[in-house]
């Protein structure tokens, strides 16, 4: 009797460790890095220094050959605020989208969802809050966008983070759809590739590209007329696409796609910068300190030709 309680013991006490050692636990959160290799070693070999960024975390790459130029934490997972509104836009794209159908705006959108030109009880076109969420990040346009689509709001956020999970961009999850949670976190590196992922979208290009829109509410027949948050569209650059995010336990964010006449193409991100103005510094720093080093390795590699 006592032998055989003790085997039981010994092999109960096997499986709990086995469990212990090899079941996940819900902290548990595998990033599968893609692999984009160090800095050019060309801009060590040149000379050129890389800037110090003054935010939490920073990434930098060459879409025409998929290096990492800059990185800063880039594996980090911070909160991404309304940069979330581009998962929002992928998942919502997938529905069959009736651009003008009407949808009134609600409470529910709009508790809780900081300054919006939007009112409750006044309805508006999916093409305009679609432009709403994207450019000004408004978080009430979100919301009825999200709504419009004839799902639950859980099983939408349920649908983000498939979608997600589906273009291989591992660190970024969502617990709702504006950013506003700080749950929904990211790392840098990711961000660049969603960024790139969203900018080949025409739909979604086009619509975070447009500096100024206008639009009539379909009810109350009131002029509502946006800016785009992001800054950089007045630059000298052409931006491919570009989404700006702040909450207070975020910082200020933003990310963006820029390429310039030489046929440069770069994607940068800046987390937890410490003021609106100061992000787009920083990634303004990023990308003059990138498109001079490019120029200097095209000038070295012409040079020994």
């Amino acid at each position: 009797m006592y032998n055989g309680t003790k085997r039981i013991g010994f092999v109960s006490l096997s499986v709990i460790l086995a469990m212990t050692i090899f079941w996940p636990t819900p902290a548990t959160q595998t990033i599968t890095k893609e692999y984009y290799g160090p800095p050019a070693p060309i801009f060590h070999t040149l000379n050129v220094t890389p800037p110090k960024l003054l935010c939490e975390a920073a990434f930098l790459q060459d879409n025409s050959t998929s290096e990492k130029l800059y990185g800063k934490d880039e594996y980090n997972v911070r909160p991404i605020a309304s940069i979330t509104k581009l998962i929002t836009a992928l998942t919502f794209l997938d529905f069959k989208v009736d651009w003008d159908k009407t949808i009134e705006m609600d409470t529910s959108d709009a508790n809780n969802s900081s300054r919006s030109p939007l009112r409750a009880g006044d309805i508006y076109r999916v093409r305009d809050l679609f432009y709403c969420s994207l450019m000004s990040s408004d978080n009430r346009a979100t919301r009825a966008l999200a709504r419009s689509t004839g799902v639950s709001t859980d099983s939408f956020i349920v649908m983000m983070n498939r979608k997600v999970d589906n273009l291989a961009l591992f660190s970024i999850k969502v617990d709702e759809v504006t950013g506003l949670s700080e749950n929904n976190v990211a790392s840098a590196y990711d961000i660049a590739r969603l960024v790139n992922i969203a900018s080949t979208n025409e739909t979604i290009q086009a619509t975070l590209c447009t500096k100024e829109y206008s639009f009539l509410s379909e009810k109350r027949k009131r002029l509502v007329t946006l800016g785009n948050t992001n800054r950089m569209l007045s630059s000298s650059w052409r931006i491919e696409g570009g989404k700006t995010g702040y909450i207070g336990e975020s910082g200020y964010c933003f990310a963006v796609r820029v390429a310039d006449d030489k046929g440069h193409d770069l994607t940068g991100v800046v987390l937890g910068a410490h003021s609106n103005s100061r992000r787009f510094k920083e990634v303004t720093k990023l990308f003059q300190w990138a498109f001079a080093a490019l120029d200097k390795v095209q000038a070295s590699t012409i040079g020994k030709l």
